[in-house]
């Protein structure tokens, strides 16, 4: 063979070796691609099943807690997981309360059965399929009703955004009977909302649960205590006003309000509260608190950080602020006699009613006032004590001291013996504070120091 035609054979040969090759090459390439195909669709279809157990067993009931968007308060529903592709959707909030009645006052209890089912879109997806009118409001594109602007209180027009809300959620694990999810559509700002269900006991009635939950609003943030503090482990207190707006206005204590104030949404649960994101305080990152027995919240994060109102003594002594009201049913030992013996005196001699006893600042006398309302008729009387002093002792304890003549309507009163001797027992004794909550301590025990059978327990009426 000429060394022309060796060449070329040589050429013919390469060329067909690298033919072969490619096709070999691709042959191989579709067969890998098969495999890997058939393998995610199979992995993908064990986890929805996996998933569709999970939402079903142990009597399929969970909590989630739901927020919308990175500027509005969380939601608590309880979902009920069946077999069958259905779910009862339960709530407890004021946008319920908007669909049933029009108004956004107060919150109102709905549920409603829809359906679910576990769909694969990159991974597993819960999506909640069919309209619930009392969870799918949320992703409605309408116009949110009554959301006036604080500087115009002009309605802010929503129209085409709504809530910003997801009814589809990408399922991203499962651990310790929490499931973590994240909604599949982005709210205004581009940001993908993060959200936990939680397993709850099958058996407890979704009416109930909620309510207690609402109940739960007023036992950590209620509006006759208007602020409240953050206690970080170095000693610096941050202070936390809006509570009950469950938007949480926070700045340091000994910072300037205005210009530093930040603004955090939470989620108030059946046993604490969540801000939506961790949120840093002077080093300290918090999330997650649980409601503590004697009212306070823990961190959960650290087991450090806590939240509370002021201490006792300066939330009971703040002159300007609180109206503090008792009655009789509402003491104990001493008191609890000279009150009950007051209401007789009041009746036989007076022929009058007594309705309360009070501690608040008069503005006219410019002095914190200890009095005593009664009724006669029509006509309502107030015996006024003037209160020279009313001191902290310390953060548990206080002492007052009393002008033991009172007012010109006291005088006339003077008869009743019993008044003296409440003004007296009362005039420079030390009495230890104890509250039904140190979040909220809107109940108030005075017991005298040393004879804690001998109390008065005020109720926070209302703010001045």
């Amino acid at each position: 063979m000429n060394e022309d035609k060796m060449k070329k054979f040589l050429n013919i040969s390469l060329l067909a070796l690298v033919v072969f090759s490619m096709f070999s090459l691709a042959s191989c390439k579709n067969e890998v691609d098969n495999i890997f195909d058939e393998d995610a669709v199979i992995r993908l279809d064990k986890a929805k099943a996996e998933y569709s157990d999970i939402l079903t067993r142990n009597g399929g009931k969970w909590q989630l807690e739901y927020f919308a968007n990175e500027n509005e308060q969380g939601y608590i529903y309880l979902m009920t997981f069946a077999k069958d592709g259905s779910v009862t959707i339960s709530g407890n909030n004021q946008w319920i309360n908007y669909v049933k009645t029009g108004s956004t006052k107060t919150p109102a209890f709905g549920s409603e059965i829809s359906m679910w089912e576990i769909i694969a879109d990159n991974g597993p997806v819960l999506s909640f399929n069919t309209y619930n009118k009392y969870f799918h409001l949320f992703a409605d594109p309408y116009d949110i009703p009554s959301t006036g602007g604080a500087a115009t209180d002009a309605d802010i027009d929503e129209s085409g955004y709504g809530h910003e809300g997801n009814y589809e959620f990408d399922i991203m694990k499962y651990s310790g009977d929490t499931l973590y999810l994240t909604g599949k559509k982005p709210t205004r700002s581009e940001r993908y909302v993060d959200m936990i269900m939680t397993r709850v006991d099958g058996g407890i009635n979704d009416e109930v649960y909620m309510n207690e939950v609402i109940a739960m609003t007023d036992s950590f943030f209620n509006t006759k205590i208007p602020q409240v503090y953050i206690n970080l482990p170095n000693g610096v207190r941050w202070i936390v006003k809006n509570g009950a707006s469950s938007i949480l206005k926070m700045f340091r204590e000994d910072a300037d309000e205005i210009s530093t104030a930040e603004y955090h949404n939470i989620i108030i649960t059946h046993d604490g509260i969540s801000f939506m994101d961790p949120v840093t305080l002077d080093g300290y990152v918090i999330k997650n608190f649980t409601r503590q027995p004697d009212g306070s919240l823990l961190c959960r994060d650290d087991n450090q950080t806590t939240m509370t109102a002021d201490v006792l003594s300066h939330v009971f002594t703040t002159q300007t602020a609180y109206v503090w009201r008792s009655t009789a049913a509402q003491a104990g030992g001493t008191f609890g006699t000279l009150l009950t013996t007051l209401t007789s005196e009041m009746k036989d001699i007076y022929k009058s009613t007594f309705n309360y006893a009070q501690i608040a600042y008069d503005a006219d006398l410019k002095a914190q006032i200890l009095s005593f309302n009664v009724k006669k008729g029509s006509r309502k009387d107030n015996l006024k004590y003037t209160i020279t002093k009313m001191e902290a002792v310390g953060d548990n304890q206080v002492r007052l001291t009393i002008e033991p003549e009172g007012d010109l309507v006291a005088q006339a009163y003077k008869n009743c013996t019993a008044l003296a001797q409440i003004i007296a027992a009362i005039n420079g004794s030390t009495f230890d504070l104890s509250a039904n909550s140190l979040l909220s301590p809107v109940n108030m025990k005075m017991a005298q120091s040393g004879s804690a059978g001998n109390y008065i327990t005020w109720s926070l009426s209302q703010n001045n």
